[in-house]
């Protein structure tokens, strides 16, 4: 580690023992890959590519910062509503392993999970360049709009009120990053209670083009403002900042992207700092994190903690180290990759208590999917808290499958299996089981998704990867299962294995007759090839709750 950056952590160690951080907000499953051009780079050309997984874990800003400040001596407690997705007790688990305390963060069917892909590659330049892709309850979506899977603080049934009379302590920060009701309640309260409020404005609405929209975020916007003492903003994102001026007892300030940040503390005016350029730059994901969560951790170290205590002089020294950690941290790929290649850094035991289960069901997905899909959440909002939905993510090799979920079914002993299309047909062969076959696709040797050759995942996968290819090899496999399928089945089977069909499924709809002439229980719906959720609630749950 860089010498300068090592004294700077130190420092800051030793002063935050005993110091807290309580934070809400932004959390996602981050993949961060990186593209690699085996035969090199030419502009204007289609360039032949390999991506590479480098990490997968807890990001997004209120996750980074959580799981940042503890390396910088700040002990962390992240409140936070996950699924229970494999990559949602993923992201507990990281919490833990960094050294955060994960009393407030629930991993329940209410919970969300929201995955997010960062790749870094060239643009059509050939200059270095970001994107995102990501995935919420299986609906893929670019960018970073589309959060249907976040869930956060509520702002009713007294969620807000349980949560502070349930701690045994006030925290000398509380962070938080989206400007939700819950958020800002919890922010007043602790405030009360002498805690410095820290808010990274998300957005001020101003790119909404609804009109009503627009003014309600505004108007939500600034209500955090009015309850927070620190307020951080990029120019990206809050342009302009003409309401600083209303406000005497407060710090702004403004990150500037390439020109550095400027400050206005209370009564006084906007200060420029710089910026400290890394010449050895890879990836700015987490550098605002970084400025945030070394700025909370100087905060502390200093005795800053109300802002009278703070003056223009003291503020840009705080404001400086922090720009050089987050100069420092934009020479490693992910947004906490410095923590990682630091050798004297351990991180801690992430064992968690699992909760537990009167039943035990398992889903599987399919073709070209993954476990974590739209159709096992939609069937986890109705499922009884006490029972598991194991969601495995499916190998590509039919027969190396078939094999792994028997295994996966004599460890786990499921009271009901449920699959969809692919999964279906899988189920199917998973004979002294009870087993509901949604759509099954009995001839998945003709399945558009293994033909021969290079095909994508549509969804993100716990391993990470996103593309397969299907060999010669593995077609015979699938040809293989499609001839034997329906080989050994028992009275068991025929009564305890149940077909669903759509009756608009274009897809696999002709299936339903090859189905009844094995089984005899067979039902249908209204509905496509994939169901959706309304028809999960109405025609998948009264059968699943028939069998289990």
């Amino acid at each position: 580690m860089n010498k300068d950056i090592l004294t700077l952590v130190n420092s800051l160690r030793e002063g935050t023992t005993g110091k807290t951080c309580m934070g809400t907000g932004n959390y996602s499953f981050d993949i961060i890959t990186r593209r690699e051009y085996p035969n090199g780079f030419v502009v204007g050309k289609r360039n032949k590519y390999e991506e590479k997984i480098m990490t997968m874990e807890i990001g997004n800003i209120c996750g980074n910062v959580m799981t940042m400040l503890p390396y910088l001596g700040v002990k962390t407690f992240p409140v936070a509503k996950l699924d229970v997705s494999p990559q949602g007790y993923q992201m507990k688990r990281d919490m833990k392993a960094y050294g955060a305390d994960v009393r407030f963060v629930d991993n329940t069917l209410k919970g969300g999970t929201t995955i997010l892909r960062c790749m870094h590659k060239l643009d059509d330049q050939g200059n270095p360049t970001m994107g995102h892709k990501g995935s919420t309850a299986g609906k893929p979506w670019t960018g970073m709009s589309a959060r249907p899977c976040r869930k956060y603080l509520s702002s009713q049934n007294g969620e807000v009120e349980t949560l502070v009379d349930s701690m045994d302590f006030t925290p000398d920060v509380f962070f938080f990053d989206v400007a939700q009701a819950g958020h800002r309640i919890l922010a007043e309260k602790l405030r009360e209670k002498g805690t410095l409020v820290y808010f990274e404005g998300d957005s001020d609405g101003h790119k909404i083009e609804d009109e009503k929209r627009r003014t309600a975020a505004k108007r939500a916007f600034l209500r955090c403002i009015e309850v927070s003492d620190v307020v951080k903003m990029s120019v990206e994102l809050v342009e302009d900042l003409s309401f600083a001026d209303d406000y005497q007892d407060k710090l702004f300030i403004q990150t500037l992207g390439a020109e550095g940040l400027r400050f206005k503390l209370g009564e006084g005016q906007w200060i420029k700092l710089d910026p400290i350029v890394n010449p050895d730059y890879k990836d700015y994901e987490g550098a605002g994190d970084w400025t945030s969560s070394t700025l909370i951790a100087a905060l502390c170290s200093k005795g800053m903690l109300k802002v009278k205590d703070m003056t223009e002089q003291t503020v840009a020294e705080v404001l400086t180290m922090a720009q050089q950690m987050a100069s420092y941290s934009v020479g490693f790929y992910g947004s906490k990759g410095l923590i990682h290649t630091d050798e004297d850094f351990k991180m801690q035991d992430n064992t968690l208590e699992m909760p537990h289960y009167t039943k035990k069901l398992m889903y599987l997905h399919g073709s070209a999917s993954a476990g974590y899909s739209r159709t096992s959440m939609g069937i986890l909002q109705y499922l009884p808290e006490d029972w598991q939905l194991l969601m495995p993510d499916c190998p590509v090799d039919a027969e190396e499958c078939l094999q792994m979920l028997k295994e996966l079914c004599e460890k786990e002993k499921p009271d009901l299996i449920i699959g969809s299309s692919q999964g279906g047909y899988y189920a199917q062969m998973l004979k002294g089981y009870k087993r509901i076959c949604i759509n099954p696709a009995l001839e998945m040797s003709k399945d558009a998704d293994v033909k021969l050759g290079s095909h994508y995942f549509v969804v993100n996968r716990q391993d990470g990867i996103q593309k397969y290819v299907i060999t010669p090899e593995m077609l015979q496999g699938y040809c293989r299962l499609d001839a034997h399928q329906f080989d050994g089945i028992t009275d068991f089977d025929r009564e305890n294995c149940y077909g669903l069909f759509g009756d608009k499924d274009a897809d696999w709809g002709y299936c339903k007759a090859i189905f009844a002439e094995h089984y005899n229980h067979i039902h249908t719906y209204p509905g496509g090839h994939k169901m959706e959720y309304d028809e999960i609630e109405k025609y998948l749950m009264p059968l699943v709750k028939e069998l289990v």
